[in-house]
């Protein structure tokens, strides 16, 4: 059944396309996902928060979509060639494969991969790690009010989560969430401000990052 869905989830419409020709057949106006990608853990642990990238024929590193949830992801639309794709996540071992996708008469013929991710064996505590530490302050070392500070990720529709203020004048912007992450502050009569940090995690735990803010006033 996971297979099924999947596969159905790698056509989605384009909106204002009109049908085209492949040879003798005419062909629908949709996109075919190159690559579908089942994520889960050999050891029934959550990998929810896994990053899923690929690269096409060597090229850079791309996120893929993860709109499907329920760790299905796509990798790239319409795309052709060797793709390579990458899983990571925290506590397991990063899982690669390549696979080769070819052109069909009208769209690409779609590619399914299982990512069955490894404990790495470690003897990791059981501590939660945050992702980001943020710190907000006026640029003039002026005396903020209602600081509010948000985080998303940013390969990922999601809808900002707002960082737990731990009461010293830092915050708290997830916990055990790797990859690329957009780090949103604003405070009364200023200017809010985004950051986007990358999360890097060893085998246990992701290394937390710092970000400091220095917030403007509003022009009179």
């Amino acid at each position: 059944m996971i297979r099924t869905l999947t596969l159905l989830a790698l056509f989605t419409a384009l909106p204002g396309c009109i049908f085209v020709l492949g040879g003798d057949k005419a062909c629908d106006a949709s996109a075919a996902g190159s690559v579908a990608v089942t994520v889960s853990a050999g050891d029934g642990g959550d990998v929810s928060a896994a990053v899923v990238s690929f690269s096409v024929d060597g090229g850079a590193a791309q996120p893929c979509d993860n709109f499907a949830g329920d760790g299905e992801y796509v990798c790239g639309w319409e795309v052709s060639g060797a793709i390579d794709v990458r899983v990571e996540a925290v506590g397991y071992e990063t899982f690669e494969q390549t696979v080769v996708v070819e052109e069909g008469e009208c769209h690409v013929i779609p590619e399914h991969v299982d990512a069955v991710l490894e404990p790495t064996g470690v003897d990791c505590t059981a501590e939660v790690v945050p992702s980001v530490i943020a710190t907000v302050a006026d640029s003039s070392g002026a005396e903020l009010s209602d600081v509010s500070v948000e985080w998303s990720r940013r390969d990922a529709e999601m809808a900002p989560q707002p960082c737990d203020a731990r009461g010293d004048g830092t915050w708290v912007c997830g916990e055990e969430v790797a990859g690329d992450l957009e780090i949103f502050a604003q405070a009364g009569g200023h200017a809010g401000e985004m950051v986007s940090v990358h999360v890097n995690a060893d085998e246990c735990h992701v290394i937390t990052e710092i970000v400091a803010f220095e917030l403007e006033w509003l022009p009179d």
